[in-house]
Order: C-alpha cells, then sequence, then structure tokens
C-alpha cells in the first residue's frame, strides 16, 4: 500500500477549492467542472493474516548442579556467585595430597617397569644374536666333518692305487726270479714292498670316519640358545604386562586426582554456592549451580483452540522485552495433555550467544493466521459505508467509477472485499468522501 497523505493537507486544499467564489461569480462557477484531488492505491490480491500474540516468559534451558566428584575438604574455590563459566572450567579443588602421593608414586612405578621391558628387549636380542652365532658354529663343523671324510677316502684311493702298482710289480718279479733272469733278492725286495703298500692301504681303509662330537656339541648349543632366546622372549612379554599394568594404576592414580578438582558441568551463570574453603563437602550433596543462558527457552500455556498453531520442529517469531528486534525460535516441545489449570505447555528455544536475553523475561510468540485466503485487499479508509451498503470508487480515465463491494473481512489497515474489481485497479483511499459517480479527479503525488 501506498504511503498516504495526511487528511489535514487534503482538507486544506478542498476548502481552498471550494470557498473564494462570491455570490456574483455563483452561476459562473457552476458553469466550471469540478476536480476533487484525491490519493490513491491499488487492489491487490492474496491472503488476508492476522497475527496472534501469545505471552510466555523466557527460562533458562538448562541447569547444571555443581557436585565435588569426591568427598573432602574443600580447599580452594575459583568462582563466587555471579560469576560466568565455561563448561570444563576449574570451579574448586578438595584436598589431593594423598591423591598426588600416589600419582607420583604410580609414574615412578611406570618408569620402573619401561626400565625393565628394555633390559628385557636388549637380553632377547642378544639371545637371538647367540642363536644365530650357535647356527654358525654347527654349520662350520658340519663342514670341518665334511672336508675331513673327503680326505681320508681320497687317502685310502691313494694308498690301494699304490699296493696294486706294488703288487703287479712284485709279481711280475717273481715271474722273472722263477725263470732265472734276475736274482731271487730282486723279487724279495718287490714283495716286501707290495706288503708295506698292503699294509698302508689296510691302514687307510680302517682309519676310522671323523668323530661326530664336535657337531653334537654345536647343536646342543643351538638348542642352548633357543632356550635362552625363548626365556628372552617370555621375559619380553612379562615386562610389557607390568608397563600395562603400571600404567593403568597411574591412570587410576591420576583419575582419582582428578575427581579432586571440580569441574563446571556446563557454560553459564553461578547463581547459587552453598560452600566455603574449609567446609566438608561430599560426592552426593550439590554446593551450588549453574544456569545455562545460551540456548534460552520460552514457555507458554496455551488453551486447546490455540494448540494446532504449534508444531514441533517450527520457527516463530518472538517479541521479547527490552530486544529491539524479534528473534526467531524453534519450537520442540508441544504438550498432548494439559497441565493442572487445563492448560497445554509449549516450549520454543532461541539462540541466545550474546546474552542479552534474561531469563524471566517476557516473551510474545507472534503468530500469523489466515483469516480469508485468496481475496481481494483494499486500504480500509478506501471503503465507504453509507446506509448498509459498501463500495469503493476506482479510477478510470481520471475520473471516478463507483463500485459496490461486499466487506468479507476488515482490519484496522486492510479489509477483504468482494465484487468487479481486478488486481492491480487503481482506486481512492483519501478524497472519496466528496466523490460522486463519474466525478473528475486530480491525483495528488506522494512527495519524493
Amino acid at each position: 500500500m501506498k504511503k498516504l497523505i495526511g487528511p489535514l493537507v487534503l482538507a486544506v486544499m478542498l476548502l481552498g477549492l471550494i470557498s473564494g467564489c462570491s455570490n456574483n461569480d455563483s452561476e459562473e462557477a457552476e458553469e466550471v467542472e469540478r476536480i476533487t484531488p484525491v490519493e490513491t492505491d491499488v487492489v491487490e490480491k492474496g491472503d488476508l493474516s492476522i497475527e496472534r500474540k501469545i505471552v510466555g516468559r523466557t527460562t533458562p534451558a538448562n541447569t547444571s548442579q555443581i557436585i565435588p566428584r569426591s568427598p573432602g575438604e574443600l580447599v580452594a574455590l575459583n568462582v563466587e556467585k555471579g560469576d560466568r563459566v565455561k563448561k570444563g572450567d576449574a570451579i574448586g579443588q578438595v584436598d589431593a595430597q594423598n591423591s598426588q602421593s600416589q600419582v607420583e608414586l604410580q609414574k615412578n612405578a611406570v618408569e620402573q617397569a619401561g626400565k625393565q621391558l628394555e633390559n628385557a628387549r636388549i637380553s632377547r636380542r642378544q639371545a637371538a644374536l647367540g642363536v644365530e652365532n650357535a647356527k654358525k658354529q654347527l654349520d662350520a663343523a658340519k663342514q670341518a666333518q665334511q672336508a675331513q671324510a673327503q680326505q681320508s677316502k681320497g687317502q685310502e684311493q691313494a694308498a690301494y692305487q699304490q699296493y696294486e702298482q706294488a703288487k703287479e710289480l712284485a709279481e711280475q718279479t717273481k715271474k722273472l726270479a722263477d725263470e732265472g733272469t734276475i736274482p731271487e733278492v730282486l723279487y724279495q725286495q718287490a714283495k716286501s714292498r707290495a706288503d708295506q703298500a698292503y699294509a698302508q692301504y689296510e691302514q687307510a681303509k680302517n682309519q676310522q670316519v671323523p668323530s661326530s662330537a664336535e657337531i653334537e656339541q654345536a647343536e646342543a648349543q643351538v638348542d642352548q640358545a633357543k632356550s635362552q632366546l625363548n626365556q628372552a622372549e617370555v621375559g619380553v612379554e612379562q615386562a610389557e604386562l607390568q608397563v600395562e599394568q603400571a600404567q593403568v594404576q597411574l591412570n587410576q592414580a591420576q583419575e582419582q586426582a582428578s575427581n579432586n578438582t571440580i569441574y563446571a558441568g556446563a557454560s553459564g551463570e553461578i547463581t547459587s554456592l552453598e560452600a566455603q574453603v574449609g567446609d566438608m563437602v561430599s560426592n552426593q550433596q550439590p554446593i551450588g549451580a549453574i544456569v545455562a543462558l545460551n540456548p534460552m527457552t520460552v514457555e507458554a500455556t496455551v488453551t486447546s483452540d490455540q494448540l494446532n498453531l504449534f508444531e514441533e520442529g517450527q520457527e516463530i517469531d518472538v517479541d521479547i522485552n527490552g530486544v529491539e528486534e524479534p528473534v526467531t525460535s524453534t519450537v520442540d516441545y508441544v504438550a498432548s495433555v494439559p497441565n493442572d489449570t487445563g492448560l497445554y505447555p509449549v516450549e520454543a528455544t532461541i539462540d541466545n550467544e550474546s546474552e542479552e536475553v534474561k531469563p524471566g523475561t517476557m516473551a510474545t510468540f507472534l503468530l500469523p493466521e489466515t483469516v480469508v485466503a485468496d481475496t481481494f485487499l483494499v486500504p480500509t479508509e478506501a471503503v465507504v459505508e453509507e446506509s448498509g451498503e459498501a463500495y469503493i470508487y476506482k479510477i478510470v480515465d481520471e475520473k471516478s467509477e463507483k463500485i459496490a463491494v461486499t466487506i468479507v473481512e476488515a482490519q484496522s489497515e486492510t479489509t477483504a472485499i468482494e465484487g468487479e474489481i481486478t488486481a492491480g485497479a487503481e482506486i481512492v483511499t483519501t478524497g472519496q468522501l466528496t466523490l460522486t459517480d463519474g466525478a473528475k479527479v486530480s491525483i495528488i503525488k506522494e512527495d519524493a
């Protein structure tokens, strides 16, 4: 709708146009066609809505109790009532002297277990090296035995060849001696050499296979080294288990020590403190409370007729006292049964990062509701009611056209109507009270 010019200005202009004519000039004035200055707007097509308002109040979305995790004497308190804290901030301390001693003891135990583990790993490396060296010694003994056996076989074969040669020479010599070709003494010498060669062959043949004692000894050393390696592996596993156990005990001691620190369970404002330094506190009784200011909850109670205006997940604007602009809320709870008063609680959440909204502040849900859908909408001041009838003036070729309408729903600023009218038609909003059907008009333009 266009911005309207005040009726006072129009009244002055109308008076100026109407007055100033003398009785002597009345006949001449009647001959001049009257032009009425008017303001206009256009007809719109749409829904006529009203804004329902449901009043509620803001409440903290969460209140967190401050409860020590272990009983004892409160030896430190880091906050005061009204302080702002963040989740995880240290609020106070319960006597932790004994717990800290246990932490130090367990740290030493972890360190000692770590050293034992390192020693066990060194022993394992040494045992593995011992197995490797024993295997090398076994291989060397086997190679030596094989070489010695090969050497004995060669000596036996050489002695046999020498015996065969000596034997053949003795046989040839005997034949010659029997024939008288050579003296008998030569045969005896040849026979003696053959016998010596045979004795050497027998000696070489009967020579014992090299002893396997060295190999057996080397194999025993390998077995012993492997056994030591297995023991070293067991030692490492036990040392690793001791480290794990020591670490678990350290973690438990640290957890117990950390339980002596009182932490904030939520971000917000300290609204109460019920203990002082030196008091004995319990892990069953809260010593204070933290009110979370972000987000904030808007609570209201509605009738059964208003209940269908709310739906979980719905976004609704909320007007909050002390906040200039409406804020957007998200409905997160709509009761299905009434409370003791017969009304239905509804809750919505608003973002309050700046903490501008305070708990207990009046907050109003702004709920637009369609009264008439898909209708013609005109400024309420454009409708003239007279003798039980309603009409408006449409501008056609700088003249007014009176159109009868039916009022469907009237609001202070906008009225829904029915009648022979179209969306976009230009209608009179100011000056219509002096108009007649077909009167010539002058449209007053609003100031730039």
